[in-house]
C-alpha cells in the first residue's frame, strides 16, 4: 500500500537499477585484493617498519632457484659412484624439494592400510636433522662421514 502511495505522491515511476548496482559489483570485484593477501602485505610492512625503527637491517628474501625433483631422482637413483655422503645429501635434497612442492614426507611410512600419525612426522624429522647433523659435521669428506655413521646409528 506504501508503494502505490508513493508513487502518487512523487508523480515518477521507479526505475530498475539491479543492473547497474550488478555491473558495480562486478567492478569492485575485479579491482579488490582478496582480504588475507591484504593482511598478509600489511603485517610484513608493519615488520619492516619495525625492522627500520629498531635500526635493525632488513631482511631480504632471496629468490631460491627452482628445483626439479625429476633431476634430483635421476641424480639419486642413476649415478652408481656415490659415495654415501652424496647419497644422503641427494636423499636429503630430493625430501626436501618434495615436502616444499606439497607432496608427502618420503620419510613417513604410507599405505593404503596405514594412516601415519604424528608421531611418524616426528620420526620422520629426528631422522632427517640427525642426517644432515651428520652430513654437516663431515665438512665434505665421505671418510669423516662414514665414521659419524656408523658411530650414531645403532644396527
Amino acid at each position: 500500500m506504501e508503494d502505490k502511495e508513493l508513487q502518487s505522491v512523487s508523480g515518477e515511476q521507479v526505475e530498475d537499477m539491479t543492473p547497474d548496482y550488478l555491473t558495480a559489483i562486478k567492478e569492485l570485484k575485479q579491482n579488490s585484493v582478496d582480504r588475507s593477501k591484504y593482511d598478509e602485505l600489511r603485517a610484513e610492512n608493519k615488520r619492516l617498519l619495525d625492522a627500520v625503527v629498531n635500526g635493525q637491517p632488513a631482511e631480504r628474501e632471496e629468490s631460491k632457484p627452482e628445483v626439479n625433483i625429476d633431476d634430483l631422482r635421476h641424480k639419486l637413483f642413476s649415478s652408481e659412484e656415490q659415495t654415501n655422503l652424496e647419497y644422503i645429501t641427494n636423499v636429503l635434497n630430493l625430501r626436501k624439494a618434495l615436502i616444499e612442492s606439497g607432496k608427502e614426507d618420503p620419510f613417513v611410512p604410507q599405505g593404503s592400510k596405514y594412516n601415519p600419525t604424528q608421531a611418524d612426522y616426528e620420526k620422520a624429522n629426528r631422522v632427517a636433522q640427525v642426517l644432515q647433523e651428520m652430513v654437516d659435521d663431515s665438512n665434505g669428506d665421505p671418510h669423516v662421514f662414514l665414521n659419524e655413521y656408523q658411530r650414531r646409528v645403532k644396527k
